[in-house]
């Protein structure tokens, strides 16, 4: 009988143990490719979603990390304004030194939907934004679903700010006839909202639905319920944070009641926004941005792709933390496999006093014990690699809609082999003691009748 044969005949006696042992190594190599599965799925949607957004201009009193955080990804709470001065000259490439400025959109933020965040900006978001460029370098502007967007260009932001700082003004000097009337209607052309797909996703609404903001994004919430807005447009997905918010026009979102979009400034530059988006057609250009800023104390010029690189920088021992316990879990069950194989030895010396008799060389007997323990660790090691990916690929959909995340299901790689291969000689290891004690079984006192 073929060794193979022989070491399939003794795994099916022990069947049980074998396949528990097993199981234990699947386990190990589930944890460790689900871990390195997710940590370049979101490495890669951190990165990937900061395409378009090569400079972002902000509030100058918080951390560059907060501002992309908020500004791409909408996370956390809105973090201040800066004066509307400032996205005009980026807009109009009149920084100080010209960089050749692609677009500039500002954007104001603060409210939700649902727990989605709401981002008032123009429509230049929908024209000019772009995600990066395809594979014939062609830029990637965002796409429709279903409808189309809304309108309010950048000339309707500065004749808006300029009518807000004149009611400001008025209000400042005593007009009689407007005290109390801070907010003015908001025109029916701009109570209109495009949705980004997932929102659509999560929440069923379609075109022509009603949408109603409130006002923060924490618990407790008021709505604005004296500016229902209509559902024009439905992005198509991104796989970004664009997927998870609201967008409608700038002009309203100054409008909502309670919020306060006019502050000191000189002239017409009253009133402010929450950030502005610059994308520059000179590599160097957001580099010269941010060293201009940093003589500018009213703002802040962050670079999304170096704030995302020391973020991923600060929680890369949080990721070597996770992979750590998932190779500690192999480690592990490659020590069962070493128990399982040494205490059962002693029954099994006799079967290797048989074989010998029957002319079996030690050389052969050891290669059983030890093609033992690499069966045992490599089916282990192969099914967990395959069930981490089965796993991403059936369940993918869902880990997109509770994290965002999208996950690519069949990224098999080099490490994927090597894992296979590390964790199935790291199980021949744990095999090697027991099969040389093999070699030092006495035929005549294992055969004989006593025994």
């Amino acid at each position: 009988m073929k060794l193979p044969a022989i070491v399939a005949r003794h795994l099916s006696f022990r069947f049980t143990a074998n396949a528990l042992l097993s199981f234990s190594i699947l386990l190990g190599a589930a944890l460790v490719t689900f871990l390195w599965i997710s940590a370049d799925q979101a490495e890669r949607r951190y990165h990937s979603s900061s395409k378009g957004y090569g400079v972002i201009l902000g509030p100058g009193d918080t951390s560059p990390l907060d501002l992309v955080l908020n500004t791409v990804f909408h996370l956390g709470q809105s973090q201040g304004i800066i004066p509307l001065s400032i996205y005009e000259q980026a807009h109009a490439d009149r920084m100080g030194r010209r960089v050749g400025v692609r677009y500039a959109i500002p954007q104001v933020v603060g409210d939700s939907f649902r727990g989605f965040p709401i981002v008032g900006t123009t429509d230049e978001w929908f024209h000019r934004f772009s995600l990066g460029k395809n594979a014939k370098g062609k830029r990637v502007p965002l796409q429709f679903l279903r409808g189309k967007p809304w309108r309010f260009s950048h000339e309707d932001l500065l004749k808006e700010a300029r009518e807000q700082a004149k009611e400001r003004e008025s209000l400042e000097s005593g007009d009689k006839a407007l005290h109390g009337k801070e907010h003015e209607p908001i025109p029916i052309l701009w109570r209109q909202v495009v949705l980004g797909s997932r929102v659509a996703q999560k929440t069923g609404l379609g075109l022509g639905a009603r949408v109603i903001p409130s006002h923060g994004v924490g618990a407790t919430l008021e709505e604005h319920s004296e500016a229902p807005f209509s559902v024009v447009g439905i992005l198509a997905p991104t796989g970004t944070p664009i997927d998870s918010a609201l967008y409608l026009p700038i002009g309203a979102f100054f409008r909502l009641a309670g919020h306060e979009a006019v502050k000191k400034g000189e002239g017409a530059h009253k009133v402010a926004i929450s950030s502005v988006i610059v994308d520059t057609k000179h590599p160097l250009g957001p580099m010269i941005l941010r060293n201009l800023f940093q003589r500018k104390p009213e703002a802040q010029a962050a670079i999304p792709a170096v704030e995302i690189r020391k973020l991923f920088e600060m929680v890369g021992d949080l990721t070597l933390a996770l992979r750590a316990i998932g190779f500690l879990v192999l480690i592990v069950a490659a020590i069962g496999i070493f128990n399982s194989l040494y205490l059962t030895m002693d029954e099994r010396r006799r079967e290797v006093a048989i074989m010998r008799s029957l002319g079996a060389r030690r050389s052969q007997i050891f290669a059983i014990v030890l093609l033992e323990a690499l069966a045992v660790g490599g089916t282990g090691a192969l099914l967990g690699i395959l069930g981490a990916h089965g796993g991403v690929y059936l369940f993918g959909e869902t880990l997109r809609s509770w994290t965002g995340v999208p996950f690519s299901a069949v990224d098999f790689g080099l490490r994927d082999l090597w894992l296979f291969i590390g964790v199935t000689l790291l199980s021949g290891l744990a095999g090697l003691l027991p099969g040389l004690s093999t070699l030092r079984t006495d035929v005549a006192r294992y055969l004989s009748p006593d025994r």
